[in-house]
């Protein structure tokens, strides 16, 4: 999406949804945001369902997933590596989540249970972000639902954004779902328009707006035309 295109979506307000299932669509987004946000009981058992059949179908996109450990370059030159996180990464993991103190945090809990689950669980594929000195400074995370879908998400912290890097590992992780012909989704709160200006600049298309968060919608997920 170009620059002026970008700000003439904000100035606008977004895209909102039209028709009947759209709002619908738009209505039960923000409901299981808002379920996962609190960790509460019914989004955990929609988590299970997910986690299951993840467990049964995406197996082999964990395995590729698994193997992605590159460097990315960021606008000052910094090099930074980008790769997919273990069990082993859960110390260095839980401290960073611990100490997120911003605004539009991850939409789920800090604790380090939270962190264990995250780094094992099926439907979830963590990615991290490493300076120079082996230090874990951000992460971007993939998660499957149901029945081809994932939703993608990078948080790190502050004086770590605005170098490039954000687009820089989504555009590693989309070539990941694309080759897994996967829908690929971002949702960016309504006013982040640096995290919006990353997606779009990664790939992503906004394709409909809700009271709180933009939805996104990679390129590669789009219908082509001929």
């Amino acid at each position: 999406m170009a620059r002026e295109d970008l700000e003439r979506l904000i100035a606008a307000g977004g895209v909102p949804p039209r028709g009947a299932l759209a709002h619908l669509l738009c209505r039960a987004e923000e409901w299981i945001y808002e379920l996962n946000a609190r960790d509460h009981w019914v989004f955990r058992v929609y988590e299970r369902a997910n986690v299951a059949w993840a467990g049964l179908v995406f197996r082999g996109v964990r395995r590729k997933a698994s193997a992605i450990d590159t460097e990315l370059v960021a606008r000052d030159g910094a090099r930074i590596r980008f790769r997919f996180l273990v069990p082993g990464d859960e110390p260095a993991f839980a401290d960073m989540l611990a100490r997120f103190d911003f605004e539009n945090l991850p939409p789920h809990p800090l604790d380090r249970a939270t962190a264990r689950r995250v780094l094992r669980q099926a439907n979830c594929l963590p990615f991290g972000y490493f300076d120079a000195r082996g230090a874990l400074r951000g992460y971007l995370l993939l998660r499957f639902f149901f029945p081809w879908r994932v939703t993608s998400g990078v948080w790190s912290f502050p004086d770590f954004g605005g170098r490039g890097l954000t687009q820089a590992g989504l555009r590693v992780t989309a070539e990941l779902t694309r080759q897994a012909r996967l829908a690929d989704y971002i949702t960016v709160p309504v006013g982040h328009n640096a995290s919006l200006g990353a997606a779009t600049g990664a790939g992503w298309v906004v394709v409909r707006t809700n009271r709180r968060f933009h939805v996104l919608l990679n390129e590669h997920s789009l219908p082509q035309s001929d």
